[in-house]
């Protein structure tokens, strides 16, 4: 029984490296994207914030500037459309821009066209405010599948820990999830649209600072290594030691 349960086991094993080594070796790297390597001194985190921008937006890019700290949004069209001005002010202050679809459709249940209708409109719009097209996508609810990432050349970016702000709105608890939970390498997700969320992550970036951990954009976290990152794959988490972590 032992034997086969091991036997079954490596089997998954083997067919978990083969598949990401096929994945490596077709993925398209002649779009690959690079950043500029970031001081690796200190434990860095990348902050993302979804469903944007909304009435806390301004809050939360005042209190980023004051603090020297940069960050990363994932936008929706529909609120870049009503909200125009926090998106150029975004650009400006030098935070990472990505799309997170016009109206947050599930990729499981819509099709190709128009999952690509829904983020070609939000690139566009974006793109006449700020002047750079988005690189990055954030799928809503994590949802997607290597096939569509390829054929809108989008890099996707998901995720390694979050205080699950949509669920706990209250400020001290997800303060108190940043103190306990706070890890090199991590790639946070956030909503700047809940009310607790903005004031609990203020304070929690004062407190890790005192601690060591410093704030980068997404893709800085990612090349931190030297890596490139490739259009058609979802990276989640960056060691600080190791290649990015994609699937």
């Amino acid at each position: 029984m032992k034997k086969r349960l091991f036997g079954a086991s490596a089997g998954i094993i083997a067919v978990i490296l083969v598949f990401g080594i096929v994945s490596f070796l077709l993925t398209p790297y002649a779009k690959t994207y690079s950043a500029a390597h970031v001081s690796q001194a200190k434990k860095q985190i990348a902050l993302t914030f979804d469903d944007g921008p909304g009435k806390h937006t301004r809050q939360l890019l005042d209190g980023l500037r004051e603090r020297g700290v940069k960050a990363s949004f994932f936008l929706m069209g529909s609120k870049v459309e009503r909200r125009p001005e926090l998106v150029k002010t975004m650009h400006d202050d030098g935070h990472l821009i990505g799309c997170h679809t016009w109206s947050h459709i599930s990729f499981f249940e819509h099709t190709d066209a128009e999952i690509k209708d829904e983020i070609d409109r939000t690139n566009t719009l974006i793109e006449s405010i700020t002047g750079e097209r988005p690189k990055f996508l954030r799928p809503p609810y994590g949802y997607y599948t290597g096939a569509i990432l390829n054929k809108i050349d989008s890099i996707a970016i998901l995720w390694s820990a979050s205080p699950r702000d949509w669920v706990h709105i209250d400020e001290e608890y997800i303060y108190n999830w940043f103190l306990e939970h706070a890890r090199d390498g991590d790639i946070v997700l956030l909503h700047d649209t809940k009310d607790a969320t903005v004031p609990a992550v203020l304070r929690a970036i004062d407190a890790l600072t005192e601690q060591g951990f410093e704030f980068v954009r997404v893709d800085e976290l990612l090349c931190r290594n030297g890596d490139k990152l490739a259009p058609g794959l979802a990276y989640r988490f960056c060691p600080c030691d190791s290649r990015a972590w994609y699937i």
